[in-house]
């Protein structure tokens, strides 16, 4: 038996060297997938860097769609303020309008005529009647607008 046990030891050893034979060759193989896993994994690098410039054009586009939108919303501002300005023009001509059309309603009746023909002689070229006085006094006009009580339409009549 104790040849049995020498010839069993000597195939113990044997497989035992096949084993680690075995794993080293295994062991390689691993190495060499690895080895070639890292080199496939380069070519998508390359496929990064696509990528990496097409998320750049990306964000360019965005950057000018951005800036695009901000301008035309300044334009449209300021395009609504000046329709606001030109529909209070719009309000101040149809008063002047009214006030026409009154003028040229009263222009039908002497009386009215007689009174509007008088209101713009006296306003406008400062007509006065006939044994008639009239006093100025500039300080008082001053002090009201200094005091804000008066209005430039007093200065200028």
């Amino acid at each position: 038996m104790n040849e049995d046990q020498k010839i069993i030891e000597l195939k113990k050893k044997i497989n035992n060297d096949d084993f680690r034979r075995q794993e080293k060759e295994i062991k390689e193989q691993r190495r060499q997938q690895k080895l070639e896993a890292k080199f496939k994994a380069a070519a998508p690098k390359k496929k990064k860097r696509k990528l990496n410039i097409i998320n750049f054009l990306f964000t360019v586009f965005v950057l000018y769609f951005a800036y695009t939108a901000f301008t035309q919303y300044q334009m449209l501002n300021d395009l609504n303020s000046a329709i606001g300005e030109k529909q209070m023009e719009k309000a101040e001509i149809e008063k002047e309008v009214l006030e026409l059309k009154k003028d040229v309603e009263k222009m039908n009746d002497k009386e009215a005529l007689l009174e509007l023909v008088e209101k713009i002689a006296r306003n406008q070229y400062k007509m006065v009647k006939p044994n008639e006085t009239i006093y100025i006094d500039k300080n008082k006009n001053d002090n009201k607008l200094i005091q804000g009580i008066g209005f430039e339409k007093d200065m200028e009549n």
